[in-house]
């Protein structure tokens, strides 16, 4: 024998899970609205140290392209070289990088500086220098591969079990290069 469910059955029940989800969800709206200037701040704080990461000896920088490209300048008001941010998709989210170059189109420096989505301990060692540091000296001139894609020309070594992390690195850094040439090489001829 099938026992009648009442409307009242289903009612209650419904009206209670939407009542709770309307309220998780105006919650999640004020803490996003709450901490999303301190977001912003804060990620504009890790790109600006980033820039002087990659490009030392910079007193300020001056705006090329809107949140890409940036021209380091000493304190004499001299050219020193570019800061360039790019964004690629790694194995667990997106990979930042900033690259960068002395006028000539030599890599000056590189630093991941936000990989958080990266599996800790493989991924996420695409940030320490024992990696990055490869990069120094390259020029914009030709593409970077990592050394399991190819072993001629311009190549690093990829980090041990993290492939596709080091292929996102490499892939933002080729990205820089691109962008350099596009708009400061000119000027380095």
């Amino acid at each position: 024998m099938r026992k009648k469910i009442s409307p009242k059955a289903i009612l209650i029940p419904t009206l209670s899970l939407l009542l709770i989800c309307a309220v998780v969800t105006a919650l999640l709206a004020v803490t996003n609205h709450i901490t999303a200037e301190k977001i912003a701040e804060n990620e504009a704080q890790s790109k600006q140290e980033s820039m002087l990461n990659v490009c030392p000896n910079v007193t300020h920088f001056e705006t090329v392209i809107e949140d890409v490209m940036y021209l380091g300048v000493d304190k004499d008001g001299n050219p020193v070289g570019y800061a360039i941010s790019t964004v690629k998709n790694g194995y667990g989210g997106q990979v930042r990088v900033m690259t960068g170059f002395d006028l000539e189109g030599s890599i000056i420096g590189v630093d991941v500086y936000y990989n958080d989505d990266e599996t800790p301990g493989l991924g996420k060692n695409t940030s320490n220098e024992s990696f990055t540091d490869q990069y120094k000296g390259l020029t914009s001139a030709g593409d970077i591969s990592v050394s399991k894609d190819r072993a001629d020309g311009q190549t690093i070594d990829a980090v041990t079990s993290a492939t596709i992390s080091s292929r996102a690195v490499t892939a933002a850094v080729n990205e820089a290069c691109g962008i350099f040439n596009e708009n400061a090489g000119k000027e380095a001829q």
